[in-house]
């Protein structure tokens, strides 16, 4: 199923967005998303500096109004190197929005944005404006989308979104994420953690939408879930993702670990996270193919092999 006969598959994935409030949790919420923060750049160079020390690619997903940010150093070496680069929206925005309201905090508090338009028409622009950006200031087209945000059950209930990004020329969505635990519970027994990772990996490998559209779902704890929600130190979060690589190897499944890099920055900044699950998963038995989101899409997604 896998290239070169690996028994399952991981793939590491960054949202490039500003979480200015992390890494403590408070009331207001700043919405400049792509304000891409000095400590995030570097953050991301180190990324790219292990990824080179075990000879894999990662995958980021932008959110476009950072290419408004004269400073790309980060972005450009990441894309020289040949690390993926997919849409995440130009503002980050709820896809799933039924009225611009929906849409984020940006387009409620100044409606005027939408200029008469509807959700699904902001939306289609937000995404057009992405990608625009990302060729004209990158020279590279992007590779898949990401929605901000995950939903229990995917793009399932909009049908029109799945459609739009058909339309629009996207190969896959990555929008479908679930982690069975209470996020009001702070520091649930590891046991339930672990039953909860395995949950989510069991029912969350690739498949595609009615309309054909593929999507490749978040699997497992992401670093908003383990930090912010349920409050686990480093460790418990490397261990959990651990416990996550043996369940795919042992079933030969996809494993998307995803990540926000200023997250990251703030919880681990010498970046024990990945250089504990990378060598940790590429030291199993029969082999890991560390791929990105587009290599799982063209390999693994039925009816495209």
């Amino acid at each position: 199923m896998y290239p070169n006969g690996a028994q399952f598959c991981l793939s590491l994935t960054f949202d490039v967005e500003m979480c200015t409030n992390f890494p403590y949790w408070t009331s207001v919420w700043d919405h400049s998303k792509g304000a891409i923060d000095a400590d995030c750049k570097q953050y991301i160079q180190k990324l790219n500096a292990v990824a080179a020390k075990y000879g894999v690619k990662l995958h980021y997903f932008l959110v476009g109004s950072a290419l408004e940010d004269p400073d790309l150093d980060y972005l450009k070496a990441g894309v020289e190197a040949g690390h993926a680069l997919g849409n995440h929206t130009y503002t980050h925005v709820n896809v799933r929005a039924q009225d611009i309201p929906q849409l984020q905090v940006t387009y409620a508090a100044a409606p005027w944005r939408a200029h008469g338009r509807s959700a699904l028409t902001c939306i289609r622009d937000e995404l057009r404006q992405t990608s625009s950006a990302m060729r004209e200031v990158l020279g590279v087209d992007p590779v898949g989308f990401r929605t901000p945000g995950g939903f229990v059950d995917g793009l399932h209930t909009v049908p029109d979104v799945q459609n739009l990004l058909k339309d629009e020329g996207f190969g896959y969505a990555s929008s479908h994420f679930r982690f069975p635990v209470d996020p009001q519970r702070k520091r649930p027994p590891r046991a339930r953690l672990e039953a909860a990772m395995r949950e989510s990996l069991d029912s969350l490998q690739p498949y595609r939408y009615p309309n054909g559209l593929p999507e490749l779902p978040p699997t497992g704890i992401t670093d908003i879930w383990g930090f912010r929600y349920l409050d686990l130190d480093r460790w418990e979060f490397i261990n959990l993702l651990k416990h996550g690589i043996d369940h795919a190897h042992a079933n030969g499944q996809v494993l998307t670990m995803t990540f926000h890099p200023p997250v990251l920055a703030a919880r681990d900044p010498h970046c024990d996270v990945l250089e504990t699950v990378l060598p940790y998963a590429l030291a199993k038995p029969g082999g890991c193919w560390v791929a990105t989101n587009d290599e799982v899409f063209e390999h693994v997604v039925p009816g495209v092999a």
